[in-house]
């Protein structure tokens, strides 16, 4: 039987990847704490994973997104939520490089390439719906240039392992008119998590990406520095939603999801010798297929000339929906061992399903989408 091109190329900028996913390998099964291990944690602070895309004159590796995407893709087949938490750190980024003062740039990517600084984004609340139009964070600004942050945010991930935060707040009445994804009447505020006023409230216990450190942060009168606002004005939604117009998408994550899962079956196969039966290996091609069309949907997220927003959200949807199909097929191959609790493709399967409602969540996607063609 023919060997599938399951693998997405490591960028040969970033040869440490190999490393890192090793140290992943070694403890992905272990969710009990909620979040990486030091292990992990040290392992990415010391290579070059978190400084790939910052721009060489801040220290970074200068990559493009698509080789963003691919190291992704590759720290998601051995650990998706370490895959999602770097997603997250690489989003900001990009806001950072693009949205930031020089002060800002020099301060907050230069700690990224030389300390391994992790950022986070923290923009969802209790009641807040998914398009983060009702944001009850407040920030307020004070006579000495600083504001003062009050509120409760959930579904934070990172919670606890990153060392900045951007956090949206509420900066007005709410009386402006809304945007497809956030409001102009908002802020995006860099928090540190040293700072008096920021504390971690713990971690959830999700049925899925539960190394992931998703958890509740409060913020009760921390004052930032009056440089760390990196924007409060009608240009808010457009920063939320920024990675996006580059190609960087969560379907990256999902397509590491679904070559793991890909590779699995194929490795049952081998062990249990049922690669000579004809059926399952027609059941492996249908996974290799699905497995090729979302390699193209990532892939071709960064290609699009101008703004991609609709091929990263498209391939966002498209990814994780599909890998949820193969990390489906490959467990019904694998027979009633996959759904015990610690099985990988249990793991992949509950990785994928939680990655359709992350934020953007997919239904959120298709309108986001669908307005963005001008389709009502």
């Amino acid at each position: 039987m023919m060997d599938w091109p399951t693998r997405t190329p490591t960028p040969p900028c970033l040869p440490e990847l190999a490393e890192v996913l090793v140290t992943l390998r070694a403890e992905a099964g272990d969710d009990t704490g909620g979040h990486p291990g030091d292990n992990v944690l040290d392992a990415l602070r010391d290579s070059g994973v978190l400084r790939l895309p910052v721009p060489a004159e801040y220290g970074g590796l200068g990559a493009d997104w698509t080789d963003a995407n691919a190291v992704i893709a590759g720290l998601a087949r051995a650990d998706a939520s370490v895959a999602i938490i770097v997603f997250l750190h690489y989003a900001a980024v990009s806001r950072m490089t693009t949205y930031g003062s020089e002060e800002q740039r020099k301060r907050f990517l230069t700690a990224v390439a030389r300390d391994g600084r992790i950022f986070a984004s923290s923009w969802s609340e209790p009641g807040a719906d998914a398009a983060k139009q009702k944001i009850a964070t407040t920030a307020v600004p004070r006579a000495d240039g600083c504001w003062e942050l009050n509120g409760a945010k959930t579904f934070t991930t990172g919670a606890g392992v990153a060392d900045h935060y951007l956090v949206l707040a509420r900066t007005g009445e709410e009386d402006a008119a809304p945007g497809s994804y956030g409001r102009p009447d908002q802020g995006i505020f860099v928090v540190d998590s040293t700072r008096p006023g920021f504390t971690v409230d713990g971690v959830l216990d999700l049925s899925g990406m539960r190394r992931s450190a998703t958890g509740l942060i409060r913020l009760d009168g921390y004052l930032t520095e009056p440089g760390d606002v990196l924007i409060h004005s009608r240009e808010t939604p457009a920063v939320i939603g920024h990675p996006h117009t580059l190609g960087l998408t969560l379907g990256a994550v999902a397509l590491g999801i679904a070559e793991e899962a890909h590779d699995t079956a194929i490795d049952i196969g081998r062990r249990r010798s049922l690669l000579g039966n004809p059926l399952y290996r027609h059941h492996v091609f249908e996974l290799g297929s699905r497995l090729a069309a979302i390699r193209g949907v990532v892939e071709s997220a960064t290609r699009a000339d101008g703004d991609r927003t609709g091929h990263a959200l498209t391939a966002k949807v498209f990814a994780s929906e599909t890998a949820e199909v193969v990390c489906r097929g490959a467990q019904e191959l694998a027979g009633s061992s996959a759904f015990s609790r610690n099985h990988s493709l249990n793991r992949l399967s509950q990785d994928a399903r939680a990655l359709t409602l992350m934020g953007p969540p997919n239904y959120l996607c298709r309108e986001l989408v669908a307005t963005h063609l001008g389709v009502q």
